[in-house]
């Protein structure tokens, strides 16, 4: 996610990003904001809105936006929206950035099940990025995997190759697709020399309540599916743990709008994360504060944490610069657990 600041126009793009300037008010100011149905924008919406700003959301339909004025009812007219079909055509964002004074960019897919990586993850996310200037998800390389004894920070990027993306593993190729689409942000940067500059936020798994529009439990965007397959039954054994690290969304919100504010932190990467989680820390934290649930919730071995050494994460460089505390594991997933629990009930799917 990148914030990109201009004397006349400041453009801020998120997918884990940020790009600014010195904000020393944001009365008057709009932020766009591109796929603004989604998980995480939901977040961000709220997160500009509720300082102060005016909010213009890109999505592909009137219906769609429809949904979102709906769940952000509450701020009224400081939002609007802007209609982008495909994120990745050329020119898709030549209107909607139109007198806008910064740019998050979170309209790239996340899916880790594709029958096509190229097409479906990788392009989309680099022709997406290279439209908007956007950038996301790059740090932890995958192929390492659990990396005892290593501690990741902003110094590290992906390795992973385009070639070997376009084959691999679907969580290979979403990951990987982040990583091309901030290379691509700041290679923009560097070679076209343009009156902003770039900054990144990149958040591991980010999980947390809904605050967008969901009317069907089985199309849950795919961090929220992946906790409710914990506590809906469907899981009978705690499944292995494949990313040992988390944000929280309302954290991820939180970071842009800083970042977006803050001069320092221009052509800076940001590394936003709570901590290291298991897949049995969560199956914990639910059995323990929804027993209404419990028996959905696979047992496994309560109160083995991580379950083995993996690698360590570190934050320091976002609480420094950008002021930031982090939610912890056990509130982000109560408070997506009561989120999921509410949603059965609005659903009629309880």
């Amino acid at each position: 996610m990148d914030t990109v600041k201009n004397a006349a126009q400041n453009f801020a793009s998120t997918v884990n990003g940020t790009v600014n300037g010195a904000i020393t008010s944001n009365g008057g100011q709009t932020i766009l904001v591109t796929g603004a149905s989604g998980f995480v924008a939901a977040h961000v919406l709220n997160e500009f809105m509720h300082h102060g700003y005016r909010v213009r959301g890109t999505v592909r339909s009137e219906e769609t936006a429809a949904k979102v004025r709906k769940t952000h009812a509450k701020y009224g007219d400081k939002l609007s929206f802007a209609i982008v079909e495909d994120v990745a055509a050329p020119g898709a964002f030549d209107e909607a950035v139109k007198g806008v004074d910064g740019v998050i960019h979170t309209a790239s897919p996340f899916q880790t099940s594709a029958n096509d990586n190229e097409k479906e993850l990788l392009q989309p996310a680099i022709q997406g990025t290279k439209g908007v200037l956007a950038s996301i998800k790059p740090i932890v390389n995958m192929e390492k995997g659990t990396r005892p004894g290593h501690t990741y920070t902003e110094e590290d990027w992906n390795p992973v190759t385009y070639e070997t993306a376009k084959t691999a593993d679907g969580s290979t190729a979403y990951c990987a697709s982040k990583t091309f689409a901030e290379k691509a942000a700041f290679e923009f940067v560097e070679k076209e020399h343009p009156p902003f500059k770039v900054s990144t936020i990149c958040p591991p798994m980010i999980y947390g309540p809904n605050a967008h529009s969901v009317s069907d439990l089985s199309r849950l965007n795919t961090s929220s599916a992946d906790i409710y397959r914990l506590m809906n039954g469907s899981e009978k054994e705690v499944p292995p743990t494949n990313f040992y690290a988390f944000a929280d969304v309302r954290d991820v919100a939180n970071a842009h709008r800083l970042a977006y504010e803050m001069p320092e932190a221009a052509g800076q990467r940001y590394f936003i994360t709570s901590g290291n989680y298991s897949y049995q820390m969560v199956c914990d934290i639910i059995r323990e504060h929804f027993q209404e649930v419990k028996d959905r919730v696979p047992v496994g071995k309560p109160g083995s944490g991580l379950g083995q050494e993996v690698y360590k994460v570190d934050n320091s460089k976002a609480r420094k610069e950008l002021g930031m505390t982090f939610r912890s594991l056990e509130e982000t997933i109560i408070d997506t657990t009561k989120s999921l629990l509410e949603l059965e009930k609005t659903t009629g799917e309880a």
